[in-house]
């Protein structure tokens, strides 16, 4: 059965599994409690442990550098601070409580945490496979800066919602065109690489988009 506690400004659900692998989910609000149960069912289904980390500053931890705010002002562009608190504090902690040594590390994401979670498979050798649910990709100078940075991990999973190029805004409407460069980018490099379409718009159904972005990096 899962567990839930609050790790400073973090809240953490943890399902416990396998001692061998983990993945690390990243979630703009907290787990209902029925949503609890599906992590426990993912848990075993997948013979790995699930981490579900909620209750960051969505829109400053989560962004590797500063850009102009959708409506206004700007995201603070702090995703490095996070990826060492993530690194050297959360890992740390978890996978101690776990009785974990060197597991195969993935991470999930949606929106800016899916964003978060193919820069930071660049940034560091931390994670075997990645899902990203609507990553950000449109985020300014993001589509250059993958250009010349290879991830380290090997398992990639993308996905949009079919109506999210109907976005008004157009750095909004542009994740289609730009995720898909990024697919064949990775492509390109001998990564393994999944992308297709989910039905609605940029998040919803959340969990059920979740759930097929990280049943896919660990089948």
């Amino acid at each position: 059965m899962s567990t839930s506690r609050i790790y400073h400004s973090y809240h953490l659900d943890i399902a416990q599994s396998s001692p061998h692998r983990i993945c690390y989910i990243i979630l703009p609000e907290r787990l209902k409690e029925t949503e609890r149960e599906w992590l426990d069912r993912m848990a075993e289904q997948h013979s790995a442990s699930m981490v579900v980390i909620s209750g960051l500053d969505w829109e400053s931890e989560l962004t590797p550098w500063k850009a102009p705010g959708l409506k206004s002002g700007e995201f603070a562009g702090r995703a490095q601070s996070f990826l060492d608190i993530l690194k050297n504090d959360i890992m740390v902690n978890v996978e101690s409580s776990l009785r974990m040594s060197r597991p195969r590390r993935f991470i999930a994401g949606v929106s800016l945490s899916g964003l978060f979670a193919l820069w930071a498979s660049c940034k560091s050798d931390l994670f075997y496979g990645v899902g990203s649910v609507s990553g950000s990709f449109w985020y300014d100078g993001f589509l250059e800066w993958i250009s010349e940075h290879r991830p380290e991990a090997e398992r990639f999973y993308f996905s949009i919602g079919k109506k999210e190029k109907e976005a008004k805004n157009p750095r909004l409407a542009s994740v289609e065109d730009v995720t898909k460069h990024i697919y064949g980018l990775l492509n390109t490099v001998g990564c393994e690489v999944f992308f297709e379409y989910n039905e609605g718009n940029h998040f919803g159904p959340l969990i059920e988009r979740i759930e097929k972005a990280v049943t896919n990096i660990l089948s």
